[in-house]
Order: structure tokens, then C-alpha cells, then sequence
């Protein structure tokens, strides 16, 4: 009877975030994160805000290597 309501309940993970301003430390659930653009850091006297929209910052290269191997999987038969 104690997982009755597992079904029902919903799993969101958790990020941490640390400022590298003031050290200070922040949990949150990823789906308040998802969407934002920023996330401001709530350390004493700190006005760091976390950018989310960056992404990983790939190189022409990464981006012709990614391009590259996206062909050669979808050309090459599986074996």
C-alpha cells in the first residue's frame, strides 16, 4: 500500500550551481532552471549571474568533426 502513489510522483533532477564570485552554493530543481535565461546568485553583497543560455562553445573544428561523423554513421552500414 506504501507505493500506491509512486506513480504519481514526479522526478525532477537537481543542479548545482556554485558562484565563483562568492563561493556561495545553489541546489535547484532543473526544471525551474530550464527556460531561463539567467540565474542570479543570492550571496551576501554578490550581483553574479549565472548565463544559461551560453552554449558549450564548440570550435569550427568540433562543429566539422560533429558534421563529420553524423555522415559516416548515416552512410556506413550497421554491422
Amino acid at each position: 500500500m506504501g507505493l500506491a502513489g509512486f506513480g504519481r510522483m514526479e522526478w525532477s533532477a537537481r543542479i548545482l550551481l556554485i558562484c565563483p564570485d562568492c563561493g556561495q552554493e545553489h541546489m535547484e530543481f532543473a526544471d525551474r532552471l530550464r527556460g531561463a535565461r539567467y540565474f542570479a546568485c543570492t550571496g551576501e553583497d554578490c550581483s553574479y549571474r549565472f548565463d544559461l543560455t551560453t552554449g558549450s562553445g564548440s570550435t569550427a573544428f568540433q562543429r566539422f568533426f560533429y558534421a563529420w561523423h553524423r555522415l559516416l554513421v548515416a552512410v556506413m552500414p550497421a554491422s
